[in-house]
């Protein structure tokens, strides 16, 4: 009886070495392979390309006329204008960039130009709050698309001929504001101001 209990656990012992050897191996699992990160290339924003000059149709003081105009870049290609350049200059600064008049202004008349500057990280709204602080006068607020599609300031020291206008636009442009602030008097409103106006009307931003 002993040798047969024997004889069977050893034949279970020999079953089981037989099934362990014949058992698979273990596939090993591959992490899945990792797909490359493809470089997105960062938007790049430009000017549009346009001619040096333009013949433009103006119209002051009630009198059409074709004048022809060049076109100035702003600073860091931020904006392009068309100017009359017999009748103005045009500088680009390290603060702003300035459109002056060749003639000089009366003495003892409010200064005449036509300033660009671009607010980094700031709203039009913003501007328009910190502008309101800085002119004592009157400001009247308005949306507008003429001469250019903006935020606006616009007010008059007086009624004088020599009280000081002042029309500032705020513009929303690459994530900042370029502010413009055209300085002129009221007697000059139909001559400098129609012109500022005009020339504005060319004016193209960087998309």
């Amino acid at each position: 009886m002993r040798t047969m209990i024997y004889a069977s656990f050893a034949m279970s012992l020999l079953l089981v070495g037989c099934n362990s050897a014949t058992e698979k191996p273990t596939e090993e699992v591959k992490p899945p392979a990792e797909k490359p990160v493809e470089d997105i290339p960062e938007e790049t924003t430009t000017l549009p390309e346009r001619d040096s000059t333009m013949d433009v149709v103006i119209s002051v003081e009630g009198e059409d006329s074709t004048i022809k105009m060049d076109l100035v870049e702003g600073s860091d290609a931020m904006y392009s204008m068309y100017i009359d350049t017999e009748r103005y200059t045009f500088v680009t600064g390290e603060k702003e960039d300035k459109l002056m008049p060749i003639d000089e202004v009366p003495e003892g008349y409010p200064e005449v130009n036509m300033t660009f500057l671009y607010v980094e990280d700031q709203t039009p709204e913003s501007v328009k709050e910190d502008m309101e602080q800085v002119y004592s006068m009157p400001l009247e607020e308005n949306i507008i698309s003429a001469p250019v599609n903006a935020l606006s300031l616009h007010g008059t020291s007086g009624e004088e001929s020599d009280s000081e206008v002042v029309t500032i636009y705020m513009m929303e442009v690459d994530g900042g504001t370029l502010l413009i602030k055209a300085n002129y008097f009221l007697e000059a409103q139909e001559g400098h101001g129609a012109r500022f106006e005009q020339m504005l009307e060319t004016l193209e931003v960087r998309k």
